[in-house]
């Protein structure tokens, strides 16, 4: 009977102190559990990024200039781009929630990209399962180390920059290197998303075939590469009937004084 009790009292506390480690590394155990697991889905979002996501939002998050915002940006995760648009969520539900069910209408913040945000969760019709979509919203979030060590302070402009005055002096302007300017082959501008130069082909903005002729007799006094420029670097100056005031707005600041000469350069050839 004794040798039976002190077994059962060793046995109790073999067990109770093997509980007890369990608990004590519980936490631990946890934490390397979770690390992994985010660590694959941040993985698995890579390489859907790769192949659903870089083509409008740049393939490391920087953005494209008037297809899709940055993602890998401070203002995303400092909380700035949620406020401007009313956001009172987290950033990872901002982004978890525009991937999943696309974003049909721009925001505020956003209006100078024409291309709207697509559906991508199956919940709503997209091509993406729920668990597909938390992936590819992990990744964008493994930016934020990076995108909050951008300065915070507003860049100083670029003296270089196209500007709005007509009357500043630009470069003598290269028509073959406007051409890949226009078609995304240098640069990001891609002009030709939205623009085609075939006579009645109409994208998301007019169709630019004899534009050289036509700039000309838009405006009275003003000759045909003054009436093109104003149009890039004021695009709401100048719509045409019919069309959405979609152009970006951005380009007098992001475009250079030698990247418009060549583009104006390129256009006067049509």
């Amino acid at each position: 009977m004794t040798v039976r009790v002190v077994t059962g009292t060793i046995i109790l506390a073999a067990t109770m102190m093997i509980v007890a480690f369990i608990m004590v590394n519980e936490p631990n155990r946890m934490t390397d559990f979770e690390s992994g697991y985010k660590g694959r889905s941040v993985e698995a979002g890579a390489a859907l990024y790769d192949t659903n996501c870089k083509g409008c939002h740049g393939v490391q998050g920087e953005g494209i200039e008037g297809v899709g915002p940055a993602l890998n940006a401070r203002d995303l995760f400092d909380g700035r781009r949620l406020s401007e648009i009313g956001w009172a969520g987290t950033a990872y539900d901002y982004v978890f929630s525009s991937i999943s069910g696309g974003r049909p209408r721009a925001s505020s913040a956003f209006s100078t990209y024409p291309q709207r945000m697509p559906t991508w969760s199956s919940d709503f019709g997209g091509p993406l399962r729920p668990d597909q979509v938390r992936n590819l919203a992990d990744f964008v979030m493994n930016w934020e180390t990076t995108a909050m060590a951008q300065p915070a302070e507003t860049p100083t402009p670029n003296p270089n920059a196209a500007g709005t005055d007509l009357e500043t002096e630009l470069p003598a302007g290269d028509a073959a290197r406007g051409d890949k300017l226009f078609n995304g082959q240098e640069g990001t501008y891609g002009c030709f998303g939205c623009h085609s130069l075939a006579a009645g082909e109409v994208k998301v903005g007019p169709s630019l075939a004899g534009i050289a002729g036509t700039a000309a007799s838009r405006v009275e006094g003003y000759a045909a590469e003054k009436y093109i420029r104003e149009s890039i670097v004021s695009p709401s100056a100048h719509l045409v009937e019919g069309f959405q005031d979609l152009m970006p707005k951005t380009f007098a600041q992001s475009m250079t004084k030698q990247d418009l000469a060549d583009l104006i350069a390129y256009l006067m050839t049509k």
